[in-house]
């Protein structure tokens, strides 16, 4: 709460939560002050990604993060049975898990993607 010039005390607005968007495709990447995750959609006609955000977490709130899941995780499948593991991939970095060159190379491919499909009606 903030104090108004009259002296009172004044409320923030409320602020209303933000559309969920649906995620099947992340990327994560990291350098020595960050983590990088991508969130975005892959869609199934064409196999293409279309990236919706770019997040950047300190090391340590990538942590919290980590942590934060894993324990929704945890609570999700005590309540509603065990969570398939997806086939392993013979390379990890099928996950998502990249160097940050290789990262950002393909976020800038992904974006150049979307925009050209944005600019040319006929892609969509």
């Amino acid at each position: 709460m903030a104090t108004g010039s009259s002296g009172l005390q004044q409320r923030a607005a409320p602020v209303a939560a933000p559309m969920a968007s649906y995620a099947n495709y992340f990327e994560i990447g990291h350098n020595a002050a960050e983590f990088l995750i991508d969130v975005g959609q892959v869609e199934p006609e064409s196999g293409d990604v279309r990236l919706a955000k770019r997040i950047a977490l300190s090391p340590t709130h990538a942590k919290l993060l980590a942590r934060m899941l894993d324990d929704s995780v945890a609570r999700f499948e005590r309540d509603h049975g065990a969570i398939p593991d997806l086939a392993v991939p013979a390379n990890a970095g099928d996950f998502g898990l990249t160097n940050p060159d290789d990262f950002e190379r393909r976020a800038v491919h992904a974006r150049q993607r979307a925009l050209a499909q944005h600019s040319d009606p006929a892609k969509r």
